[in-house]
């Protein structure tokens, strides 16, 4: 017997048909990732089988004696407590009094507690707790309210965890974690003996971690077998075939209406059942559901940008006696996409404020490099006003927004961002967090930039607005720097990714999150091979006389370094870098104005061999650069 069993079931929120006919099966041990747009009704079908909720018709039949536990979306903030007390909690009979024995000091009610647990044999539990909040690498006795939401939400899985529950349901739980997390996250929930039903627009997690897709469409819910890049391929096959079908249906349904028209032969009463057949075909078109439209994004181009977008140099930045970044080199060139990645509370938003000017370094410099016009996606909605409408937060008042040289409708603007007029029109304050996050999509690509810098945009948005954010990252005319912990979306759009520890230290790697996996592995395996390699050494220098101190010395001289004028050539090419930069933007200016081909061509091929000329003294200028680096570095 299944443990759970959706039948023809059937649920309105207001005008919206959240279930229209949908069937599922829940089996045992396995692990189902539900999936849709958002506002599609996922996490309502959750409460609808934990029965917080009820059908307007049709069934849910729930095994007998089935122990359900709950992840939320947005797990409450504890004001009081240890991760013990909480952990404890979800634990059966005696959780609530293994809590309480946790937190109380007095002697009276300590004796009673121990004597209710003692008597339900709550300590071999109590065993269980511990052992789980040690596999979270939690000590028991922290406060909540010191925890960062990544470990509440931890804690909130040890507590569910603790139920020993027989169907786990999940809702968006790896939101706001980082990436360390989100794999310990998958190795517990490959780990958990029982059945999962979890919620995520993470792809790596539910490539990772689901044995089944069942996405909610319009109403209906479809189960794929396998992996989640299983899903996309037959989802878009039922999709493909769909819209060959309703091609058809539509087809024919112009053809009967055309029909009807001429109206003389429909009157016979040997064709009242054509007229029937149309009159069932008009029904079953109002009532057909066509799939919710995708957000349309264009970003608004500004004038291109200096070669150079951004020199690190010796990076420190320390708050108080923690250092966050330390000694952090890096040059940012135009068309480099960089991925941001690493632990929460590494200092990523923190190196994002120092480019952006809004903090100062500690020690070392950030050099902007010319004619860069920064847009920036802030992950706390900070630069949204919630009181005024969306359209005066994107257009500023006006009527009209200005896209690559084209005026447009800020209300039409909107609808390619999935915004009603009614929405438009509406207060920030009532949007959710996906709305907010396409809001801030809508306002970062109406404003002109030839760099962007994102925080955490992928947080909240739906699997196909994923995808079309990827695509504009991808072929974007410029330079991105993004913080992620979406290991998909950095593995499609980074050319170069960099790797924060969560001690200070940056490690850039080119490439995506796949190949910063290869990267560690290569180190992981290097290391092995240099501990043996040293080990043989030692056991061979053991047997041998000791060396002179002569090595050493030739060592020492074959070291190079900067001659005096080199060092003096190095610190003067920035400044020559931008000079030249700021020449080429002035005389792209030139080329781009159309009163320069007024006169003839004469004119236009001066200045453009003054460019080319500018060009190729800058592509010298870097190739210098690079050079006399690589020798400071020796």
């Amino acid at each position: 017997m299944s443990l759970v069993s959706i039948i023809d079931a059937y649920l309105n929120n207001g005008a919206d048909k959240l279930l229209e006919g949908a069937n599922l099966s829940i089996e045992e041990n396995e692990r189902i990732c539900l999936v849709g747009r958002n506002g599609t009704g996922k996490s309502t079908l959750l409460s609808l089988i934990q029965g917080k909720r009820e059908l307007d018709s049709g069934r849910i039949i729930i095994q007998s004696g089935l122990k359900i536990a709950t992840l939320c979306q947005d797990p409450p903030s504890y004001e009081h407590g240890t991760a013990y007390s909480l952990a404890a909690s979800g634990v059966p009979v005696v959780g609530e009094s293994l809590s309480k024995f946790s937190l109380s000091e007095a002697p009276h009610e300590q004796l009673e507690l121990s004597a209710f647990i003692e008597s339900h044999d709550g300590w071999v539990k109590d065993a269980v707790v511990r052992k789980i909040l040690n596999r979270i690498g939690l000590a028991p006795e922290l406060e909540l309210k010191s925890l960062s939401g990544g470990n509440r939400r931890k804690v909130a899985l040890a507590a569910a965890l603790a139920s020993e529950p027989q169907l786990l349901l999940l809702d968006e739980p790896t939101n706001h974690l980082d990436i360390e997390s989100i794999a310990w996250f998958e190795q517990e929930l490959k780990n958990f003996n029982g059945t999962l039903v979890f919620v995520t627009h993470d792809r790596f997690f539910a490539n990772n971690c689901a044995t089944r897709i069942v996405e909610l469409d319009r109403g209906k819910l479809y189960s794929y077998p396998g992996s989640f890049k299983r899903y996309i391929e037959l989802r878009d096959e039922r999709l493909r075939k769909e819209e060959l079908a309703n091609a058809e249906f539509d087809k024919i349904l112009a053809q009967e209406e055309a029909w009807i028209r001429r109206g003389v032969k429909a009157r016979l009463a040997r064709n009242e059942g054509r007229v029937k057949d149309l009159e069932e075909r008009r029904k079953i078109r109002a009532s057909r559901r066509d799939r919710m439209g995708n957000v349309i994004m264009e970003a608004n181009s500004a004038q291109r940008s200096g070669n150079l977008v951004f020199e690190i140099k010796d990076l420190n930045i320390s708050f108080g006696e923690k250092s966050v970044i330390k000694d952090f080199c890096a040059t940012v060139m135009r068309g480099d996409r960089i991925g941001i990645t690493g632990p929460n509370a590494a200092g990523k938003t923190t190196l994002i404020k120092a480019l952006l000017g809004q903090i100062k370094p500690t020690s070392g410099k950030v050099r902007t490099g010319v004619n860069v016009e920064i847009q920036y996606f802030d992950q706390y909605h900070e630069g949204l006003d919630l009181e005024k409408s969306v359209a005066d937060n994107v257009a500023d008042g006006h009527t009209e927004v200005c896209i690559n040289g084209k005026n447009k409708h800020v209300i039409s603007y909107l609808a390619n961002f999935l915004f009603s007029g009614r929405r438009a029109r509406s207060p920030v304050k009532v949007l959710s967090g996906g709305e907010k996050n396409r809001l801030l999509l809508a306002r970062l690509f109406a404003k002109s930039s030839n760099v962007l810098i994102m925080d955490e945009p992928t947080n909240d948005l739906d699997l196909e607005t994923l995808d079309l954010l990827e695509d504009l990252v991808s072929t974007y005319n410029g330079t991105v720097i993004i913080i992620s912990h979406d290991r998909a979306f950095i593995d499609k759009v980074a050319t170069e990714t960099w790797v924060f520890d969560g001690k200070g230290h940056i490690e850039s790697v080119i490439g995506g999150w796949s190949d910063v996996l290869a990267y560690y592995e290569r180190i992981s395996k290097n290391v092995e091979c240099q501990t043996k390699d040293n080990s043989q050494k030692d056991i061979k220098n053991s047997e041998q006389p000791s060396r002179t101190g002569t090595e050493k010395t030739d060592n020492s001289k074959k070291k190079k370094g900067l001659t005096f004028t080199q060092k003096h050539e190095l610190k003067e090419l920035p400044d020559k870098v931008e000079k030249l930069e700021a020449d080429i933007a002035l005389l792209d200016e030139q080329l781009s104005d159309p009163a320069l081909f007024a006169d003839g061509p004469e004119k236009s091929i001066e200045v453009t061999n003054k460019r080319n000329k500018a060009q190729e003294e800058l592509d010298k200028l870097y190739a210098r650069w690079e050079e006399l680096e690589l020798i400071n570095g020796e």
